[in-house]
């Protein structure tokens, strides 16, 4: 058989993360001690709550059909309020909240739902490998926006060419930021609800690392007055949860973002486990005191 793979494969570099865990396997063969700096892989296990909820719940009549794309009821109000107490954000959990298997599957899939071949997508320099994969998989084109110390590692807006800007479909922001720690301010926030509204762009908070801080809570993009009119947040239960393995996530926002997502993913995915769902619905509910153990 001549097989040959796509040529959408050959745009894409080596995934970091991927061959970070080859070498390391490598060396732990060697029977080298290993101090693992790569992927973000919580070495806790889950609240015990969260674990006994998923064993409970596996006898649940129903749970092992079909989940649906938006995600379960109890699941997206759990959300609307977890957003509400943290952020004093409100959400509509039947039109604003959808879930998602982890946060790199929304991710990856956002740009298939929101751009053309050769729209622009704005992504950080260094970010999350999948904003630049799924932007490639989409045969849209990634500008790079570099983060630099000088700029509090944000994104200069301002040094975006115009011609980039009004290519651009979809900027993504990551804060706190994966790898610098860096996290926004408000008034970088306004900067990008204003730049997305002059530019029509849609503006993607991947906030994966939002309960990771020390001192003073990092604030959600969706405080912003305006921000839900431009783009959505999407948050993460591996970090927040160590569920890493268990791949539950969140987006929130603009509904018309949130409902062209479900209708890309309702023809890629079935949901994720109820069983998982409820499990996770636990911990927005009752397992707030387990994440600073965490």
């Amino acid at each position: 058989m001549n097989f040959r793979r796509s040529s959408r494969l050959d745009k894409l570099p080596p995934y970091i993360f991927a061959e970070m865990e080859k070498k390391k396997r490598e060396l732990e063969a060697k029977g080298k001690d290993i101090i693992n700096l790569g992927i973000g892989d919580p070495d806790q296990p889950p609240p015990e709550l969260v674990i006994n909820k998923l064993v409970a719940s596996l006898y649940d009549d129903g749970i092992h059909q079909y989940a649906t794309t938006q995600g379960i009821d109890e699941f997206r109000y759990a959300v609307a309020r977890w957003m509400e107490k943290r952020y004093n954000v409100k959400l509509d959990p039947q039109k604003e909240v959808l879930h998602g298997i982890g946060s790199k599957e929304v991710i990856a899939h956002l740009p298939l739902a929101l751009t053309e071949p050769g729209d622009v997508i704005l992504i950080p320099e260094p970010g999350y490998p999948p904003y630049r994969s799924g932007t490639i998989f989409a045969l849209a084109e990634p500008y790079a926006m570099p983060l630099k110390r000088e700029n509090n590692f944000l994104p200069d807006l301002s040094s975006i060419p115009e011609d980039i800007a009004k290519k651009a479909k979809v900027i993504f922001v990551n804060y706190p930021n994966n790898p610098t720690g860096a996290t926004a301010t408000k008034d970088f926030y306004k900067r990008l609800v204003a730049f997305a509204n002059k530019y029509n762009i849609i503006v993607v908070s991947d906030a994966a690392y939002a309960e990771l801080y020390y001192e003073e809570k990092p604030i959600s993009f969706l405080e912003i007055d305006g921000a839900k009119d431009v783009g959505i947040e999407v948050h993460s239960m591996t970090k927040t949860f160590s569920m890493a393995g268990w791949r539950m996530a969140w987006a929130c926002g603009n509904s018309q973002i949130l409902e062209t997502l479900r209708g890309l993913k309702a023809n890629l995915d079935s949901g994720q486990f109820m069983a998982l769902q409820k499990a996770a619905t636990a911990g927005l509910t009752t397992g707030e005191s387990e994440m600073s153990a965490i």
